[in-house]
């Protein structure tokens, strides 16, 4: 962990060049490019961007990208896997698809806390993935801080619709202590990191245990999480917001 917290390389804007590595490479178009997006994923080798949580290589399994889609393999035990840059006040967009039963997610603003032992691990807030439909620990809305859309454990989503077993569009937007999430083009929530609501939510929950400030880093990590469920991800795509 030390190695990939020392190597990240912060903001992390206009790096990319869009090279075929295998299949096909995905491109911006041009009106993309002048408003500044940048892909994380774009058919090349994913250890460009990305890197395991614990080390400094893309994870040898678990993951693939093909045809310029990330996929999660279930059961395969890749790991979390982090941008080896970080970002502030950005736009994040991704098109994802669950398979059956499905959880996992993406986290954004990932830095370096201190938990209650003294060790320093990499976390930040969840746009949590999950399949709202049949995973036993959301369906019959029975956990509604942990179905997709949410910020997981923090705030439910409102009006939050996935479509099972198809793609999906999630959108993160994070301006200062301004956060928004969105999914399949509608806002579904937003809330003020470290508002007096925002720490009295993250006292309710596990991340009470961070001695230093969960969810309230000034720049960081994107992150997917591994929670060895199968997923695919495209498309994903990041613009700083000035």
């Amino acid at each position: 962990m030390n190695v990939t917290i020392k190597s990240i390389i912060k903001w992390g804007f206009g790096l990319l060049v869009a090279i075929p590595f295998w299949g096909f490479a995905q491109q911006l178009s041009q009106q993309e490019q002048e408003e500044g997006w940048e892909l994380l994923i774009d058919g090349r080798d994913p250890s460009i961007r990305w890197c395991s949580v614990n080390g400094d290589r893309f994870p040898s399994a678990g993951w693939v990208v093909k045809d310029s889609i990330l996929t999660l393999l279930p059961g395969r035990k890749g790991g979390d896997i982090i941008t080896r840059a970080q970002f502030s006040d950005f736009e994040l967009v991704f098109d994802f698809k669950l398979t059956d039963s499905a959880n996992t997610g993406i986290k954004y603003l990932v830095a370096p806390l201190e938990n209650a032992n003294g060790e320093v691990v990499l976390n930040g807030p969840e746009y949590q993935l999950i399949d709202d439909y049949k995973h036993e620990t959301v369906i019959n809305g029975k956990s509604p801080k942990t179905t997709t859309a949410s910020a997981y454990l923090l705030y439910q989503p409102k009006g939050a619709v996935l479509k099972a077993g198809m793609w999906n569009e999630g959108k993160v937007i994070v301006k200062g202590s301004h956060v928004e999430h969105w999914l399949n083009g509608k806002k579904v929530l937003e809330y003020e990191r470290g508002s007096s609501d925002f720490r009295k939510r993250v006292s309710d929950t596990k991340f009470k245990e961070y001695r230093t400030p969960y969810g309230e880093a000034e720049f960081g990590h994107i992150m997917l999480t591994d929670h060895h469920d199968g997923a695919y991800f495209k498309n994903i795509k990041i613009r700083h917001i000035p």
